[in-house]
């Protein structure tokens, strides 16, 4: 089965998405940045099936969709945004798979994550 790489620096939606994936059987990997995920992309490691960045919880969500933007067509990816996110330039054209608006339902989420590796095989 396909990695999926979960970017957030909210320790608690981190922990709660990671617990219910590995659940599923899945193999996980979590960051608390996009820069740290980026770089184990680029240091061999396996792409991932599936890369999920929490732009709400960022720091400098501006920075981390820049940054993300330049994987898109090695990697699909899902951004997690909140409604008062001023980042929607950075967000719209720039071939993100998804964006989920928090609050989010982490079982649907989970759901949409099977879905989404279940059309990779």
């Amino acid at each position: 089965m396909d990695r999926v790489v979960l970017v957030s620096k909210d320790w608690q939606t981190r922990a709660l998405l990671r617990a219910q994936l590995l659940e599923e059987g899945m193999d996980v990997t979590a960051f608390e940045s996009a820069r740290e995920a980026v770089e184990d992309c680029g240091q061999g490691a396996s792409l991932p099936g599936l890369l999920i960045a929490d732009l709400a919880a960022s720091d400098d969500p501006a920075a981390e969709a820049e940054l993300l933007a330049a994987w898109v067509k090695q990697v699909p990816i899902w951004i997690v945004a909140s409604h008062s996110l001023i980042v929607d330039k950075k967000l719209k054209g720039r071939g993100f798979e998804m964006t989920l608006f928090r609050p989010i339902d982490v079982g649907e989420v989970v759901e949409q994550i099977q879905r989404r590796l279940e059309r990779n095989l």
